[in-house]
């Protein structure tokens, strides 16, 4: 819902660890020095920091934030929130990288539903210096997740969507199981072939 005052933005990512390990190695350079991801602990009210993405990941399996750095280290400013895409299989691999927490069966079949990198802030709540970074910081995330991703979501209906990115990893491995249901709640979607981008280090899954 729209508040008076407030900036937002949001895109639908279908990302596997493997594409969550190309974005940071896209993003993690630009903003070194900048930016830090953290992980909260809701029961402790803590905050633990993190040198990337991969790595707040294996702390938290559901989501991420990213965050501007102060001059004494610590996180300031408005909350960038990466949220793991959800998958239903019976890919062990699959499962164990993203936290096994949903396994497929017979009456639960194969699906995927998109996480989403998104943030919703009140710049004149803000200092100038953090209003002047965060735009800088939320730009460079944007980027670095567009080099990585790409647009080839559509309606099963054929209209493609614009808000969804999907990941080189997530992509084949959608392709390649044909039963997969692909959704964001009641919207069915599907994943269009074409050539994904070219990620650059990537070797295959990342352990924790």
């Amino acid at each position: 819902m729209f508040e008076p005052g407030s900036r937002s933005k949001q895109v639908s990512t279908f990302m596997l660890p493997e594409d969550e390990a190309a974005f940071d190695e896209a993003l993690g350079p630009a903003i070194a020095g900048l930016g830090q991801w953290e992980t909260h602990d809701q029961r402790a009210r803590s905050i633990s920091l993190h040198d990337s993405l991969p790595v707040a990941m294996c702390h938290d399996r559901t989501q991420a934030f990213l965050r501007l750095l102060g001059r004494d280290g610590e996180t300031l400013g408005p909350l960038i929130q990466y949220l793991r895409t959800s998958v239903v299989t019976t890919d062990e691999a699959v499962l164990a990288f993203t936290g096994g927490r949903y396994r497929a069966t017979a009456e639960r079949p194969e699906a995927m539903s998109p996480g989403r990198l998104a943030f919703k802030w009140f710049p004149e709540d803000e200092a100038d210096c953090v209003r002047r970074d965060f735009v800088l910081l939320a730009g460079m995330a944007w980027k670095a997740l567009q080099a990585v991703t790409s647009p080839h979501i559509d309606t099963v209906a054929g209209r493609p969507l614009r808000r969804y990115r999907v990941g080189v990893a997530a992509k084949g491995w959608a392709l390649g199981r044909p039963g997969l249901q692909l959704h964001d709640y009641a919207l069915r979607l599907r994943i269009r072939p074409g050539m994904p981008p070219t990620v650059r280090g990537s070797s295959g899954h990342r352990s924790c």
